[in-house]
C-alpha cells in the first residue's frame, strides 16, 4: 500500500519517519519507547506535530491502528480506504505551514542496507556518489528532485558522502568510484545489485526527472511483485541471511532480552 497514489497523496500531510529497527541502537530505543519497553521488527504510530503526543495507538502496522481490524474503525471496501480515510481525518486536525523547501530524503546507515531495503521494497535504488564537502550541496539538489509529484515515494536514495563502501564496489556491478547519480537494481535478496544507469552530477533536474520515470517504468513492466511468503521461503532454501547491526530478534515481553524462540519470553 506504501506504493499505492492514494497512500502518496495522504502521506504528504505528514512527517514520514522510518526507523532502521535492528541497525542502530538509537532506533531499536525509540521503538521501545514507543512500544512501552517491547521491542519488535516493526512498529507503527502516528505523532502530533510536537513529536511526542500520541494520536493512535501504537502497533504493528497501519492496518493494525487505522484499517478495518484496528478497534471501533467498522468495515469498508478495503483495508488501504480505511488506512486513507483515518490519516487524512487525523490530518484535517492540524493546519499546516506553507513551505517551499525540498523534503528532507533517506539516510541510510549504510549502502548495504540501503541495497537491501530497496529489493525487500522492489523499488530502484538512487544512489548520489560525492566528495564529503558536496554533501549539504547533492543533498538539497536531489530533495528538489524528489519533490516532483511523478517521483515521490518511488525510489529509495543513498549518498556516498565521499565513503569508500566496500559493498557498492565489490557487490555493484558497473560501480565506479566517480562522481554522479547510479541507479541501482538489487537482486531477489538485497545482496548484489547491477547499476542500469548513470547520470553527471550537473544533470538538470527536469531531465533527471524524465530518466528516472522511464527506468521505473521499464522496471515496473518487467519485474513481478514479490508474494512475500514465498520470497520468505525461498530465501530459507537458499540459506541467504542479513547480518544486522543489532542483534535479530524481538523482545516481545518487555524483559529487555531478545526473545530467542516464538511467543512469548
Amino acid at each position: 500500500m506504501f506504493s499505492s497514489p492514494e497512500f502518496l497523496e495522504a502521506i504528504q500531510s505528514f512527517v514520514a519517519v522510518r526507523l532502521e529497527t535492528f541497525e542502530s541502537k538509537e532506533h531499536e530505543k525509540l521503538i521501545r519507547e514507543l512500544m512501552d519497553g517491547r521491542f519488535a521488527n516493526t512498529a507503527f504510530c502516528i505523532l502530533a506535530p510536537d513529536g511526542e503526543e500520541r494520536l493512535t495507538r501504537t502497533g504493528r502496522s497501519p492496518s493494525q491502528i487505522l484499517g478495518p481490524d484496528a478497534p471501533n474503525r467498522g468495515r469498508g471496501n478495503s483495508s488501504d480506504e480505511k488506512i486513507v480515510a483515518h490519516m487524512q481525518e487525523i490530518a484535517e486536525g492540524y493546519q499546516q505551514r506553507d513551505s517551499n523547501g525540498a523534503p528532507v530524503l533517506q539516510d541510510f546507515h549504510s549502502f548495504r542496507q540501503a541495497l537491501n531495503v530497496a529489493a525487500g521494497d522492489q523499488r530502484l535504488l538512487l544512489y548520489a556518489v560525492t566528495e564529503r564537502h558536496h554533501a549539504d550541496k547533492l543533498q538539497s539538489r536531489i530533495g528538489s528532485i524528489f519533490s516532483y509529484d511523478k517521483l515521490a515515494g518511488i525510489f529509495h536514495v543513498d549518498q556516498s558522502q565521499g565513503q569508500n563502501d566496500e559493498v557498492w564496489s565489490k557487490n555493484v556491478e558497473g560501480a565506479s568510484p566517480s562522481p554522479g547519480y547510479y541507479l541501482i537494481e538489487a537482486d531477489e535478496f538485497g545482496q548484489d545489485g547491477k547499476v542500469i544507469a548513470s547520470f553527471p552530477l550537473s544533470t538538470e533536474a527536469d531531465a533527471l526527472e524524465k530518466s528516472l520515470q522511464e527506468a521505473n517504468r521499464i522496471y515496473g513492466e518487467r519485474v513481478d511483485r514479490k508474494v512475500y511468503s514465498e520470497h520468505v521461503e525461498e530465501g530459507r532454501r537458499k540459506d541467504v541471511f542479513f547480518e544486522n547491526e543489532v542483534p535479530y530478534g524481538e523482545d516481545r515481553d518487555g524483559d529487555g532480552e531478545i526473545d530467542h524462540r516464538r511467543g512469548r519470553g
